[in-house]
Protein backbone atom coordinates (compact mmCIF):
# COMPACT_ATOMS: atom_id res chain seq x y z
CA UNK A 1 0.00 0.00 0.00
CA UNK A 2 1.39 3.35 -1.03
CA UNK A 3 0.73 6.29 1.26
CA UNK A 4 0.72 9.80 -0.11
CA UNK A 5 1.41 12.66 2.23
CA UNK A 6 0.14 16.15 1.58
CA UNK A 7 2.91 18.67 0.93
CA UNK A 8 3.91 20.67 3.97
CA UNK A 9 3.46 24.41 3.65
CA UNK A 10 6.43 26.22 5.15
CA UNK A 11 5.49 28.65 7.88
CA UNK A 12 7.30 31.77 9.00
CA UNK A 13 9.56 31.87 5.94
CA UNK A 14 9.99 35.63 6.18
CA UNK A 15 8.77 36.02 2.62
CA UNK A 16 6.11 38.47 1.60
CA UNK A 17 3.07 37.59 -0.44
CA UNK A 18 2.78 39.00 -3.92
CA UNK A 19 5.01 41.11 -6.06
CA UNK A 20 7.42 43.60 -4.50
CA UNK A 21 7.11 47.04 -6.03
CA UNK A 22 10.21 49.20 -5.82
CA UNK A 23 9.47 52.82 -4.90
CA UNK A 24 11.45 55.99 -5.51
CA UNK A 25 11.58 58.66 -2.79
CA UNK A 26 8.42 57.77 -0.88
CA UNK A 27 8.87 59.19 2.60
CA UNK A 28 6.70 58.25 5.56
CA UNK A 29 6.23 59.31 9.15
CA UNK A 30 7.77 56.51 11.28
CA UNK A 31 6.79 55.76 14.87
CA UNK A 32 3.65 57.91 14.79
CA UNK A 33 1.56 58.20 17.99
CA UNK A 34 4.31 57.02 20.36
CA UNK A 35 4.90 58.74 23.67
CA UNK A 36 7.98 59.32 25.80
CA UNK A 37 7.41 58.54 29.46
CA UNK A 38 7.92 61.57 31.67
CA UNK A 39 8.23 62.13 35.38
CA UNK A 40 4.91 63.92 35.63
CA UNK A 41 3.26 62.99 32.34
CA UNK A 42 4.02 61.41 29.02
CA UNK A 43 4.79 63.58 26.01
CA UNK A 44 4.48 62.79 22.33
CA UNK A 45 7.60 61.40 20.68
CA UNK A 46 8.76 63.55 17.77
CA UNK A 47 7.81 61.76 14.57
CA UNK A 48 10.75 60.33 12.67
CA UNK A 49 11.06 60.12 8.90
CA UNK A 50 11.46 56.81 7.10
CA UNK A 51 11.73 55.90 3.45
CA UNK A 52 9.67 53.15 1.83
CA UNK A 53 12.01 51.09 -0.36
CA UNK A 54 9.47 48.61 -1.68
CA UNK A 55 5.98 47.35 -0.87
CA UNK A 56 3.86 44.28 -1.52
CA UNK A 57 0.38 43.25 -0.49
CA UNK A 58 1.65 41.91 2.82
CA UNK A 59 4.58 44.13 3.80
CA UNK A 60 7.32 46.61 3.04
CA UNK A 61 11.00 47.45 3.38
CA UNK A 62 11.59 50.70 5.23
CA UNK A 63 14.81 52.57 5.96
CA UNK A 64 14.35 54.49 9.21
CA UNK A 65 16.26 55.57 12.31
CA UNK A 66 17.23 52.62 14.47
CA UNK A 67 16.65 52.42 18.22
CA UNK A 68 17.34 49.74 20.86
CA UNK A 69 13.64 49.36 21.64
CA UNK A 70 12.83 48.50 18.01
CA UNK A 71 13.07 44.73 17.80
CA UNK A 72 11.41 42.02 15.70
CA UNK A 73 7.81 41.58 16.81
CA UNK A 74 7.33 45.23 17.78
CA UNK A 75 4.36 47.08 16.26
CA UNK A 76 4.95 50.54 14.78
CA UNK A 77 2.48 53.05 13.32
CA UNK A 78 3.45 54.65 10.01
CA UNK A 79 1.78 57.49 8.12
CA UNK A 80 1.84 58.44 4.44
CA UNK A 81 0.11 61.81 4.04
CA UNK A 82 -3.31 61.14 5.63
CA UNK A 83 -3.07 57.34 5.39
CA UNK A 84 -2.00 55.24 8.38
CA UNK A 85 -0.97 51.63 8.87
CA UNK A 86 0.23 49.51 11.74
CA UNK A 87 3.20 47.33 10.84
CA UNK A 88 5.05 44.59 12.73
CA UNK A 89 8.82 44.52 12.48
CA UNK A 90 9.92 41.13 11.13
CA UNK A 91 13.62 41.75 10.56
CA UNK A 92 16.20 44.49 11.05
CA UNK A 93 19.37 44.79 8.97
CA UNK A 94 22.37 47.08 9.05
CA UNK A 95 23.23 48.60 5.73
CA UNK A 96 26.23 50.83 6.35
CA UNK A 97 24.78 53.83 8.22
CA UNK A 98 25.08 53.60 12.00
CA UNK A 99 21.97 55.74 12.64
CA UNK A 100 19.58 53.99 10.22
CA UNK A 101 18.41 50.42 9.73
CA UNK A 102 16.56 48.52 7.05
CA UNK A 103 13.32 47.20 8.55
CA UNK A 104 11.36 44.38 6.98
CA UNK A 105 7.78 44.85 8.13
CA UNK A 106 4.43 43.17 7.64
CA UNK A 107 1.16 45.07 7.50
CA UNK A 108 -1.04 44.30 10.51
CA UNK A 109 -3.77 46.88 10.01
CA UNK A 110 -4.33 49.90 7.82
CA UNK A 111 -7.00 52.41 7.00
CA UNK A 112 -8.78 52.37 3.63
CA UNK A 113 -6.70 55.21 2.22
CA UNK A 114 -3.46 53.28 2.83
CA UNK A 115 -4.89 50.07 1.33
CA UNK A 116 -6.17 52.00 -1.69
CA UNK A 117 -2.68 53.47 -2.19
CA UNK A 118 -1.07 50.00 -2.17
CA UNK A 119 -3.79 48.54 -4.40
CA UNK A 120 -3.34 51.46 -6.79
CA UNK A 121 0.38 50.66 -7.08
CA UNK A 122 -0.41 47.01 -7.75
CA UNK A 123 -3.13 47.82 -10.29
CA UNK A 124 -0.81 50.11 -12.22
CA UNK A 125 1.60 47.17 -12.64
CA UNK A 126 -1.04 44.76 -13.94
CA UNK A 127 -1.74 44.49 -17.66
CA UNK A 128 -4.91 46.06 -18.95
CA UNK A 129 -7.59 43.37 -18.82
CA UNK A 130 -9.27 44.69 -21.98
CA UNK A 131 -6.10 44.36 -24.01
CA UNK A 132 -5.61 40.73 -23.04
CA UNK A 133 -8.87 39.22 -24.25
CA UNK A 134 -11.96 39.90 -26.23
CA UNK A 135 -13.64 43.23 -25.98
CA UNK A 136 -16.97 41.57 -26.61
CA UNK A 137 -18.20 38.03 -26.43
CA UNK A 138 -20.36 38.18 -29.59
Amino acid sequence: MLSVMAPQIPTNTGRRLGERIHLDDVFIAWRVDEVLPGRLRDKPRPVEVGRLIDVSVSGASIVAPGAPELRPGRAVVIRLDDAEAVVRIRRISDFGDEDFRLFGVEFIDSDLVFRDWINGLLSARRPDEHGLGWDRAD
